[in-house]
């Protein structure tokens, strides 16, 4: 904390309440984010060029050359939903190399297992924080809390998670683990954190559990929600704590300016950037994110299994023999051209994307490679339609009105791929024009 505000308390405990800080007071700027979700980089489309560990490090890298004071946390699910051991190691290397203060755990960092989460934190000094989660031996996983001293004052920092399942299919990560509920543990951690001239919690839970975590828990400055899609731009003030949020996939840093004191209460001031286009990557982060590429190429991440599978994987020319009228709709599509996007923004070597941009990737009889089946290198009528060209042969037949569920679609087009993805807005651009208007054509 900035020698401003320790000696604005000061002032403040001499004079009484209405004592005023320093016009200009040097400031200390704690910075915050959430909902990572394993991005090192954003993958360069037109549609997501935002996020990614890559550009929050290069702006968090650009504050502590610009301030004297910076203080780093995060609300947890920095790694990914789908665990891949190469993925999860690069993000850690980044994490340790990044220097920040404090990690609050998410059910993505428990989904690891406990014994993978704390074999990477001490191998790369990492700062995880959780309150209110402990072994079947009743000890707490991580530290509790981290206290950091900032130009001679104190900053008490503390992390609870939601007692919840997550994700689709629901990701269960408390397995041998004992969830105290957070409310009770945040009590906990404010009266032990006391003597802290600024208490931060990193709440990963609803935006309602943590409006709720602010409203039952006094004492409490300043609450960095996670694992929630709100996005509060200037921050929300519930009694005397400062809400902020940036919503998910790690699309916006946030930054608290910490001006003074005012009646006994840390003066905050909150601000955010959007790691878009415009702002530059870490250089040295993208070069671990090569590294990932070229370790990981040609090693398939897991398998969502979201997505239908057919009984064996087939070109869309494969169905043009007989459906020539949706055949034409469909080579209109991006879908037909799915590989050359990733191309074209080259992530072509990028297992994740490659995942998304092909067919049957990762599975028997599924995509290898352009030089070895290219004609499964996009989006064809199986994603779909999961019948083979030979099902009226066998008397197979499909449903006439295909009922595109948006989980299906988002089973790709989720919040970290395709984050304005628009599942009404892009449904129609993909159907097959009536039978009727086809003849008549």
């Amino acid at each position: 904390m900035a020698a401003a505000l320790c000696a604005a308390a000061a002032c403040a405990a001499a004079n009484g309440p209405g004592c005023e800080p320093p016009k200009t007071p040097p400031r200390a700027v704690l910075l915050y984010s959430a909902d990572n979700q394993g991005v090192l980089a954003a993958c360069g489309c037109p549609s997501n060029p935002s996020g990614g560990l890559a550009k929050r490090q290069a702006l968090i890298e650009q504050y502590r050359r610009t301030r004297p004071h910076v203080v780093v946390v995060d609300a947890g699910d920095v790694f990914p939903d789908r665990p891949s051991p190469i993925k999860v190691k690069y993000v850690a290397m980044v994490l340790g190399r990044a220097r920040w203060d404090a990690i609050g755990l998410g059910d993505q960092e428990f989904a690891l297992g406990v014994p993978r989460l704390l074999e990477l934190a001490r191998e790369h000094n990492l700062p995880l924080v959780c309150s209110n989660v402990r072994d079947e031996g009743g000890n707490f996983v991580v530290a509790r809390h981290v206290i950091r001293d900032v130009a001679g004052c104190r900053i008490g920092i503390f992390s609870v998670v939601a007692d919840e399942d997550y994700g689709w299919p629901p990701l269960e990560w408390r397995k041998g683990l004992k969830v105290e509920p957070p409310i009770e543990a945040a009590r906990r951690e404010v009266k032990d954190l006391a003597s802290c001239d600024l208490l931060v919690a990193l709440s990963h839970q609803s935006i309602y559990d943590t409006r709720q975590l602010a409203a039952q828990v006094p004492g409490i400055h300043l609450i960095v929600s996670g694992h929630d899609p709100a996005i509060l731009p200037r921050g929300q003030r519930i009694g005397d704590t400062l809400l902020v949020a940036t919503g998910e996939v790690g699309r916006v840093l946030g930054a608290v300016s910490i001006e003074g004191v005012q009646q006994g209460t840390p003066l905050l001031v909150n601000e955010m950037t959007e790691l878009s286009a415009r702002v530059p990557d870490a250089s040295w982060v993208m070069d671990l994110y090569w590294k990932y590429v070229a370790e990981s190429k040609d090693k398939p991440p897991p398998d969502w299994n979201l997505t239908p599978v057919p009984e064996r994987y087939e070109t869309a020319e494969a169905c043009l023999k007989c459906h020539p009228a949706e055949y034409k709709d469909w080579k209109a599509t991006r879908h037909a051209r799915a590989y050359e996007s990733i191309k074209k923004a080259r992530r072509q070597d990028d297992p994740e994307c490659i995942l998304c941009h092909t067919m049957g990737y990762g599975r028997q009889g599924g995509f290898v490679s352009m030089a070895k089946t290219a004609g499964l290198g996009r989006v064809t009528c199986q994603a779909c339609h999961v019948v083979t060209s030979d099902h009226a042969d066998r008397n197979i037949k499909p449903e006439p009105k295909i009922n595109i569920h948006s989980r299906l679609c988002m089973s790709c087009h989720g919040p970290v791929q395709s984050p304005d993805f628009d599942y009404f807005v892009a449904k129609p651009k993909i159907l097959h024009r009536p039978p009727g208007a086809q003849s008549k054509k």
